[in-house]
């Protein structure tokens, strides 16, 4: 089936696409990975699939799911940043993966080949201005019985315990650069509903989450790191300057807040949901 997704462009993405953000995708990717996985693996991605990842980015997820469709499956990776897509199609080659290829296509304009067994996307559908009707029309290319999985965030669910006031002010700036970007920090939330407005059955969901402490969490510079992408867009809708922020020294201070504290942080969990299409 060959066939062209006409929705609108999808709107900017405010995070950009430059070396640093690129950076802080792949280290996102590691730090949130084990839980994508059990998502695709409960959600029915297995071996011999055809999937397609949208909103592939550097390529983390597809490189998850080339791993469990093994060598008798394949995988396209889909993403508008021709940047993101040529460090994705560098690390497959590295990494000595067959099955995965990359494309460079907005999703409002994607054209696929044939349908696939397997939609898959993580933090993608937050971007969207409408996800329902995008998710809509990407079913289209997708066969009666294949599973459609997505996983996004809920920002408003960081947790610091004892409270930390760096980390719940930090937290606080990335959900309120989101908002004003006028994007939904909870879309994780809304993951059910989207899915139904989609035309698909309620979905199966899961929340996971990463749960840190000590002095060697990762949980610091994630942050810091986001923080750093965000900075500029921080500072023109008014949620922070960048002597405020002092994102230079950001992680250090981060760590040693938590850990004079002794305190457990739950940064934003991501809440999966996959289903399959019905039957025509």
């Amino acid at each position: 089936m060959a066939q062209t997704q006409t929705l609108g462009r999808q709107p900017a993405y405010i995070l950009g696409h430059d070396h640093d953000e690129l950076d802080r995708l792949i280290r996102q990717a590691r730090f949130f990975g084990d839980l994508t996985e059990e998502v695709l693996r409960r959600a029915g991605v297995g071996p011999g699939m055809a999937v397609l990842d949208v909103g592939c980015g550097t390529g983390d997820v597809s490189f998850l799911a080339a791993r469990l469709v093994g060598p008798t499956g394949t995988v396209l990776g889909v993403d508008r940043s021709a940047e993101a897509v040529a460090v994705a199609e560098r690390r497959a080659r590295d990494a000595g993966l067959g099955n995965v290829a990359f494309a460079v296509q907005d999703l409002a304009e994607l054209t696929v080949a044939a349908p696939v067994d397997a939609l898959v996307g993580r933090l993608v559908l937050m971007y969207l201005d409408d996800p329902a009707a995008v998710l809509g029309r990407l079913l289209e290319g997708v066969r009666p019985g294949g599973v459609v999985a997505f996983q996004e965030m809920d920002m408003g669910a960081v947790v610091c315990e004892p409270d930390c006031p760096l980390l719940t002010a930090s937290a606080e700036r990335i959900r309120q650069t989101f908002a004003r970007a006028g994007l939904d920090h909870r879309t994780g939330l809304k993951l059910a509903r989207i899915y139904r407005g989609a035309g698909l059955p309620a979905p199966e969901t899961l929340q996971g989450a990463r749960v840190e402490s000590g002095p060697d969490s990762p949980v610091y510079a994630y942050v810091a790191q986001t923080t750093r992408t965000l900075l500029p867009l921080m500072e023109r809708t008014g949620v922070a300057t960048a002597a405020e922020v002092a994102v230079d020294t950001l992680a250090a201070r981060l760590r040693d807040q938590v850990v004079a504290a002794d305190a457990t942080v739950v940064p934003p969990p991501l809440i999966g949901a996959w289903a399959r299409k019905p039957a025509r």
